[in-house]
């Protein structure tokens, strides 16, 4: 069963890192990379304990230093960072350089243990430094800056990662493998926000919708009702081009359409034909 569960967390782990790196790749957004270092180091965690259950526990100190420094920094560079964003702080703002220091320092304190005598086991010493502070200081932010959150973007998530958390402390003293069944439902978690934020469409997410006949009379497609009800909410056409991540000189070519069908010069002309109809 052991084998099982850590098999699951290493696919499930890699499976939403691949996913938030190609996002990364793609929209070129920090929040898709803080994502992504989360989940790499869930998948290190995994791919580790798995090893270990398989082939037995790895003793070479040299190994503990490096990996435990990469997993010290992926980790909690990756953390706050989230934690950061899922507060909206600004990705210019001092705090997060401070992050990245004690991140870096962290990995040299980590390798620089292979040189110190004495300190057989670094693992212990890692773990602190690199996951349970960096966790601490991720759970604090949140909930100091509660009501930021209600403010944000996941605000619908927060009570799912709330519990999720609070059942994986609960179970942490009963079962064994709660920290890998934690990472699993992490990574479904991840899943879930990326496909209701970038798949799933805009129309799908507000209750307004245009007229069937309107869509019919004019051939209006479905992106371009999708940027019409955009224009509804009052975005403008950069808002427009991040909402849909294409380039604003897409956006007016989606408008250009818009308003050719329509028989429109404007927003505000198509405001008030929507209006009429």
């Amino acid at each position: 069963m052991d084998e099982i569960v850590l098999f699951a967390a290493c696919l499930f782990s890699f499976s939403a890192g691949l996913i938030s790196l190609l996002f990364f790749l793609r929209f070129k957004k920090p929040f898709f990379f803080h994502v992504f270092l989360i989940t790499f180091a869930f998948f290190l965690i995994s791919s580790e304990s798995f090893y270990v259950t398989l082939h037995g526990a790895i003793t070479s100190k040299v190994f503990f230093c490096i990996f435990g420094g990469m997993l010290s920094f992926v980790f909690s560079y990756g953390m706050i960072s989230f934690a950061l964003d899922f507060i909206q702080v600004s990705s210019s703002s001092r705090i997060r350089k401070i992050i990245l220091i004690y991140s870096a320092a962290v990995f040299v304190f980590a390798v620089s243990l292979i040189f110190i005598k004495g300190i057989e086991h670094p693992s212990s010493i890692l773990n602190i430094l690199g996951i349970w502070i960096p966790t601490t200081v991720s759970v604090l932010l949140g909930i100091v800056f509660f009501k930021r959150i209600n403010t944000g973007v996941f605000k619908k998530e927060k009570w799912i990662i709330i519990i999720i958390s609070a059942a994986n402390l609960a179970l942490s003293f009963v079962l064994h493998n709660v920290p890998f069944v934690f990472i699993i439902s992490v990574s479904i978690l991840i899943y879930h926000v990326f496909y209701r934020f970038y798949f799933s469409s805009p129309i799908a997410k507000t209750e307004r919708s245009l007229s069937p006949d309107f869509i019919k009379d004019f051939s209006i497609t479905k992106r371009e009702q999708e940027v019409i009800l955009a224009l509804l909410d009052g975005k403008s056409n950069k808002e427009l081009a991040e909402t849909f991540f294409v380039t604003q000189k897409t956006i007016e070519a989606h408008l250009a359409n818009i308003y050719r069908k329509v028989g429109v010069k404007n927003r505000l002309e198509l405001f008030s034909r929507l209006k009429n109809d």
